[in-house]
């Protein structure tokens, strides 16, 4: 569960939009040291050891890209994932693909289904909204030797995906504690960002 907390939390920083003052709070990422998993039993719509994998690969140099300032970096986690579960190819996630293997993942959860399909049009339509900072993220050169420079879009559609669905959680899924409640206050207040 590590791995997912690291892998939201950085992600997060790297698809951050430009925010206000108050939004700082949301800049700064989760208050707690808590997954979305740890908080609820929610579907795993990537496969645990890819995401895993990904996180070996990528985490070290995803943690020095975080304390970059300026134009949101792509993450090499997510498009990782993708790449790996063949969801994504040239700065293209493979909508068609994703929701069929999204909504598998779901088939046996029939009150997380119509959250996930919701999800997956909201998502894109985020991602479509923000196509010029995506489009910029993409763009960018290496900042430090041995830098990969990854799409955004791979991070912009699995951030809202899970923080959302993290959202979106039946009181019967969600394990209560003050941490947990710590977590769902803090992407209940971040949910645009």
């Amino acid at each position: 569960m590590k791995t997912v907390i690291v892998v939201a939390f950085i992600c997060k920083l790297l698809q951050q939009s430009i925010v206000t003052g108050e939004d700082n709070a949301c800049k700064n990422g989760p208050p707690v040291n808590k997954g979305l998993w740890d908080c609820c039993n929610m579907p795993n719509l990537i496969d645990q050891d890819i995401r895993t994998e990904c996180q070996q690969k990528y985490g070290e140099q995803t943690v020095k890209q975080a304390k970059l300032e300026g134009t949101p970096r792509g993450c090499c986690i997510a498009e990782c994932q993708l790449n790996a579960t063949g969801l994504y190819a040239d700065g293209m996630v493979d909508r068609e693909a994703m929701t069929s293997m999204f909504m598998d993942a779901v088939k046996d959860a029939p009150e997380w289904q119509p959250k996930v399909r919701d999800l997956l049009d909201e998502c894109f339509r985020r991602a479509e909204a923000n196509k010029d900072v995506i489009a910029a993220g993409a763009m960018l050169e290496p900042s430090f030797e041995g830098e990969k420079i990854c799409h955004p879009i791979s991070g912009a559609i699995m951030r809202c995906m899970n923080k959302n669905l993290y959202v979106m959680c039946p009181m019967e899924n969600y394990y209560e504690s003050p941490e947990c409640n710590q977590l769902m206050d803090f992407y209940r207040m971040c949910n645009g960002q």
